[in-house]
């Protein structure tokens, strides 16, 4: 298959059915021939990243709005003819032209012919507006979520968020080192140092999945900013740690690689699926003291309550990933936290029975949200006057390049 055949049925898969872009890549992008894979992969996720401006800039070319396939294809072409100035615009435009006559008929093909050829010679449009709508706009967000971050961190930092979600980020990877050493990956000429965490690199390459490193478990793909979270909660050799929403187990591995592989490792999920992904995951690395369960974490039956430290990296919105899930972006909505909060809260709240007396309790999301960050965690603390608050940190995604995180460390009193 084609690379613009296969970037339309992809983005109508995405958009309309709601299918998961790094799934649906995953699964069938060996169909298409392999010169023209990572052109495939642009046009997709760039369509994705520029949602909202792609189709502004054609919106008034039209007097009657095309069905959501064919808004698609006008979408992923403005984006290649705005954004891909090194393909030429007739081999852009053509292409689009025989897919619309191909899955629909011939008087589609020409209404696109006509609306990409205005684009063409019309060029990037001016955006009006004020700041928050002229900004939602050039950036591809919702207004809302525009709004929300200027409310709550000011216009600054609210700018630098909007354009750093539209930036590529880099490959970060954690150095296993129950394996190997962090001096040991530096060696290779295609890793650097990370500028966050400890045992951060970043990879210079295409797929850090294709090393040796990561196939032989000496690496595990994970953000900076992600790996900020087993650092706070900072656990220690022989301890008893209990990690309450921890599929894929990223973050529990790189607990247990802190406890040097030595101690009580509970991590759970509610999904068998995703249990098995953790077994798996301590499998490649080397982690042989996770005992991974499938359990409700708003309930926790079964589960002792003497723990020295307990995780709840709870289900949040995904406000601070945008820029490598681009999906959330396209379907998000202001209500979706409507569901959350509550679960956040009810999540916080039984983990934090199963910390021990002078013991740790870290809640962390990757969002940026502060009602899903600061103030969860202020309702909590004023609700159990028995526990601290140590520490609190908000990472953006624009200050080390990485994804966006919040971590909380609260002790409960002695």
């Amino acid at each position: 298959m084609k690379a613009r055949e296969f970037a339309w049925e992809a983005l109508c898969a995405i958009c309309l059915e709601n299918t998961y872009s790094n799934l649906y890549l995953r699964k069938h992008l060996d169909s298409v021939e392999e010169a023209d894979r990572s052109l495939a992969t642009m046009i997709i996720y760039g369509t994705l990243q520029n949602a909202r401006l792609c189709r502004y800039e054609w919106s008034d070319f039209v007097k009657r709005k095309p069905d959501d396939k064919i808004a698609l294809l006008l979408d992923m072409s403005v984006y290649q003819l705005l954004f891909m100035e090194k393909i030429p615009s007739y081999a852009i435009i053509n292409d689009a032209v025989e897919l619309a006559k191909k899955k629909s008929h011939a008087k589609v093909g020409n209404m696109v012919n006509a609306i990409l050829r205005n684009v063409m010679k019309q060029g990037k449009k001016e955006i009006s507006g004020n700041f928050v709508e002229k900004l939602a706009l050039e950036t591809s967000h919702p207004e809302w979520i525009v709004q929300m971050w200027k409310a709550q961190y000011g216009e600054e930092i609210c700018k630098n968020i909007c354009f750093s979600n539209m930036e590529t980020k880099p490959q970060s990877a954690r150095v296993n080192t129950l394996k190997t050493t962090k001096e040991e990956v530096l060696k290779d000429p295609m890793f650097e140092e990370g500028k966050l965490a400890k045992y951060a690199v970043v990879y210079k390459g295409t797929s850090i999945a294709s090393t040796t490193w990561y196939k032989e478990g000496k690496l595990a793909i994970q953000d900076e900013a992600s790996q900020l979270v087993a650092e706070v909660l900072d656990p220690k050799p022989k301890e008893s740690i209990l990690d309450v929403c921890a599929a894929p187990g990223t973050k529990s591995m790189h607990i247990a690689q802190l406890m040097e592989n030595k101690g009580e490792l509970i991590c759970g999920d509610i999904h068998e699926h995703r249990v098995k992904l953790m077994e798996e995951s301590a499998q490649r690395l080397g982690v042989k003291i996770v005992n991974a369960k499938c359990m409700d974490a708003t309930v926790l039956d079964g589960v002792k309550e003497d723990f020295d430290r307990v995780l709840c990296d709870v289900p949040c919105s995904g406000y601070g990933v945008l820029s490598r899930k681009s999906d959330i972006k396209y379907h998000m909505k202001s209500e979706d936290m409507d569901t959350l909060l509550p679960l956040q809260q009810s999540i916080l709240q039984c983990a934090s029975a199963k910390v021990k007396q002078g013991g740790i309790l870290v809640y962390s999301t990757c969002t940026l949200n502060k009602k899903e960050n600061e103030k969860q965690v202020a309702k909590f603390l004023k609700e159990h006057e028995d526990f601290i608050l140590l520490e609190e940190r908000t990472i953006f995604p624009f200050e080390y390049n990485s994804d966006g995180f919040y971590m909380a460390k609260m002790q409960r009193k002695g």
